[in-house]
């Protein structure tokens, strides 16, 4: 089961992978591998600061939801289909997919467990 050390690693290295695999040479400087590992990592855990684990081994609700999953993905793909009109937009673009990828990979590796993921919230 993966615990608060493995989401914050996970997260990061899917906003790190972001980053580099995001690349595009009219955006270099909307790639930041460090800030993007940071936000990943950040997103990674964010959905156990929203809804703590401490002493509730029944803690997944709706921020560790399929539903949450889903509409994260189609966020994901309508920020990935964005095309930037300037470098702030693509700053922010880059980060919004790092954030993206950082709280998936949460709750990916949440859905591995026993407990999995609840439809829409309570389990």
């Amino acid at each position: 089961m993966a615990n608060s050390k493995t989401h914050a690693i996970v997260g990061g290295l899917s906003g790190l992978a972001v980053s580099v695999f995001d690349a595009d040479d009219h955006e270099r400087t909307a790639q930041n591998p460090i800030l993007a590992t940071a936000v990943g990592t950040f997103f990674g855990k964010l959905p156990d600061v929203l809804e703590p684990a401490l002493r509730n081994p029944h803690h997944r609700q709706f921020c560790h939801s399929v539903t949450v999953l889903v509409a994260l993905g189609y966020g994901l793909k309508k920020t990935y289909e964005w095309k930037p009109q300037d470098n702030i937009e693509g700053v922010l673009r880059c980060l919004m997919l790092c954030a993206g990828a950082g709280y998936i990979s949460h709750l990916l590796l949440d859905a591995t467990t026993p407990r999995s993921l609840p439809l829409f919230g309570k389990r």
